[in-house]
């Protein structure tokens, strides 16, 4: 029986991802460093990056954190008030973030001027920051830093993965509603929840249909928030979807499957949101990020380290990947530094605001 129920799920995705025996904390940092390596061949001037069915490496290291985030922001919002909700929210992602996009504008970017032999402007450097703290990014190209990137195969943004941020931010927002909205209904946050999946997952049908996605942010962001909802209703079923060898394996066909059609960025969702929750109900890495997780600050800081790496004309001397070690090796210090000295202080304060679920680190 134990051996049958571990391969068919015996288990239920809340009861695994409730306690603190999973791996999302290493999977997390996985994704973050996905991004990085992705971000390599496009900053270091390599040429096309590789990709599969469309989707570059970076595309699903951000679509793995957007998958985790609506699961448990969604778990957190369940057991919050509004308040509490909103406080925890604003802790978790606003203080690094600012931290960030302050030593970017008044670290990185006059060293990377110095560096290039370009030119720092203060402000430049301020409406960078204006644009970050106000979460513009989303909406908008990043501002640039006068000529601080002289040279430099993208010479224009320090900071490309803050916009995410932005749109991570909309989707606490919409969650948060439907939650609370439902609650003051007294009825169950299943059901709005599963309506703004259904809609954003329409949407991208209909862009596919008439052409497909182009480059502009606000298009690009559509399987995001798919991807984001479709963690979302996982969480609200979470005590009813079993957890186990064979629907785990089953998920990752069905998601190759529904890509290999074309249509994947609107059919997959669901099931690769399941594939990625399942594989971190695995107990295998558990004490990754348990107490230090800088998945975070190395999604943060890896764009302005290869930027600087750049700058200082390292991918002409080394093949792609090496520029990608040596920039996750940089940055880890940072993402570090930004866990103990802006995280963590954070998460004290969030305990006053908000009881985050049991396990979950979200």
């Amino acid at each position: 029986m134990g051996a049958a129920g571990e391969l068919l799920g015996s288990r239920s995705l809340g009861t695994v991802l409730g306690s603190q025996s999973n791996s999302l904390g290493a999977l997390r940092l996985i994704f973050a460093g996905c991004v990085i390596v992705s971000h390599a061949w496009w900053l270091g001037g390599y040429g096309p990056e590789p990709e599969l069915y469309g989707i570059k490496l970076g595309t699903f290291g951000v679509m793995g954190f957007f998958a985790i985030s609506g699961y448990l922001i969604t778990v957190s919002a369940e057991r919050a008030t509004p308040l509490e909700y909103v406080a925890a929210r604003f802790l978790r992602i606003y203080p690094a973030m600012a931290a960030s996009a302050f030593l970017v504008a008044f670290l990185a970017a006059p060293l990377g001027a110095l560096i290039t032999h370009g030119r720092y402007s203060v402000s430049g450097a301020l409406s960078f920051l204006g644009s970050a703290l106000g979460l513009s990014v989303g909406f908008m190209d990043t501002p640039p830093i006068a000529a601080s990137l002289l040279g430099n195969h993208d010479r224009l943004d320090w900071d490309g993965p803050l916009w995410t941020l932005t749109w991570e931010v909309v989707c606490y927002g919409l969650v948060g509603l439907a939650v609370f909205v439902s609650r003051r209904l007294s009825r169950r946050g299943g059901v709005p929840i599963f309506l703004l999946f259904a809609a954003s997952t329409g949407a991208i049908i209909g862009k596919l249909l008439v052409g497909g996605f182009g480059p502009n942010r606000v298009e690009f962001v559509l399987p995001l928030l798919a991807i984001f909802m479709a963690g979302a209703v996982l969480a609200t079923a979470r005590s009813r979807i079993p957890v186990g060898l064979l629907p785990g394996v089953l998920s990752v066909f069905a998601v190759w499957a529904l890509y290999s059609t074309g249509y994947g960025t609107a059919l997959a969702p669901l099931p690769l949101a399941y594939a990625i929750l399942s594989l971190g109900s695995l107990p295998t890495f558990s004490r990754v990020g348990s107490r230090y997780d800088v998945s975070y600050g190395v999604y943060l800081y890896g764009w302005p380290v290869q930027q600087l790496l750049a700058a200082v004309r390292v991918p002409l001397h080394v093949p792609v990947l090496v520029y990608a070690t040596v920039a996750l090796a940089l940055v880890w210090p940072l993402a570090f530094l930004s866990c103990v000295a802006v995280e963590h202080p954070a998460r004290r304060l969030r305990r006053f605001a908000a009881q985050a679920p049991v396990g979950s680190r979200p």
